[in-house]
């Protein structure tokens, strides 16, 4: 931890995803001084949530006494930085068009720097890292599925904010199943960890969240581990297109079923090997999200971090 006498100030980190939020406070170095994290109901309305988030961060930041310069924030879905407010966020009714920093006006008048989950978790993988990725996709597979984009070093973000929105891209094998964007045959509807915990409760073994679904897996499940090592064959078809556009250098997978990591890559990397063109795939690499847990968190500290140095 660092020495609080000789800090300027600290900054907060958000993470708000469809079934738990993560709140933070990190130093200026990139070093978490408290953090928080809590399930909520899936679906949670902004005026339900922030109210709680802002209070828990108003806790944390009490203990600390120093002042907050900035905040970074990540949403699922698209968003719109310069009004701080998501724009499309189909599995969280309620949020789009709310503007999220006057939640923050009681604990601090610092920036809020607003940004997609996916695009957050990218950052996560450039930020205190010896050896930073030039070229990478970076898969979250959660709940939700959405990749960032890391491109000569930074992240790409889109003319809408929209570049990784994976999980509602159309594939054949969904087929007409409905998905919770409100259209049809989304990756989502079949490879999303909302869509296998499902499946698995339909099998007889209840999982209300991804993450039971992962803990099966590695208890040995025989279904759970079919089902992601099914989910990741299909996030490797639409993937693999991604390889033959982009050509990065390493598939980062993160998210919950980054949990049973090589199980749920081996699905991937099948698909992705088997559809990619040779060239494209011929040094690419898959690793596991550089921060684990807490890498949605560490990329929102990064945005925080870096707009302190922003001359806007």
């Amino acid at each position: 931890m660092s020495d609080e006498s000789s800090d300027p100030g600290v900054v907060l980190a958000v993470a708000v995803g469809r079934s738990r939020s993560q709140a933070a406070v990190f130093d200026l170095a990139g070093r978490e001084l408290a953090g928080d994290t809590r399930d909520h109901e899936v679906g949670i309305s902004a005026e339900a949530l922030m109210p709680e988030v802002v209070e828990r961060m108003t806790k944390m930041v009490a203990s600390i006494d120093l002042p907050v310069l900035a905040i970074g924030m990540s949403l699922p879905g698209v968003v719109n930085p310069d009004l701080g407010m998501s724009i499309d966020t189909p599995a969280m009714g309620g949020w789009d068009g709310v503007q999220l920093a006057p939640y923050f006006t009681a604990l601090t008048d610092a920036p809020l720097i607003l940004a997609h989950d996916a695009h957050a978790l990218a950052r996560s993988e450039l930020f205190n890292s010896d050896h930073p990725v030039r070229n990478a996709l970076v898969i979250k597979a959660s709940t939700g599925l959405g990749m960032g984009i890391i491109t000569d070093g930074k992240v790409v973000t889109g003319a809408l904010g929209a570049a990784g929105e994976i999980g509602h891209t159309r594939i054949d094998a969904a087929g007409d199943r409905p998905c919770r964007c409100g259209s049809t045959g989304c990756l989502e509807t079949v490879a999303s960890g909302w869509a296998l915990a499902q499946r698995l409760t339909d099998s007889g073994v209840p999982a209300g969240h991804v993450r039971d679904l992962v803990a099966a897996a590695l208890a040995g499940d025989a279904v759970a581990r079919g089902l992601l090592r099914e989910g990741g064959r299909q996030l490797g078809e639409v993937v693999a297109t991604a390889v033959n556009l982009l050509n990065p250098e390493v598939v980062v997978i993160g998210g919950d079923m980054a949990g049973a990591f090589d199980l749920y890559t081996a699905g991937v990397r099948e698909s992705v090997y088997a559809r990619a063109n040779p060239i494209a795939t011929r040094e690419l690499t898959f690793m596991a999200q550089l921060h684990g847990d807490s890498s949605g968190l560490v990329g929102c500290a990064a945005m925080a971090i870096e707009s302190l140095s922003d001359p806007q």
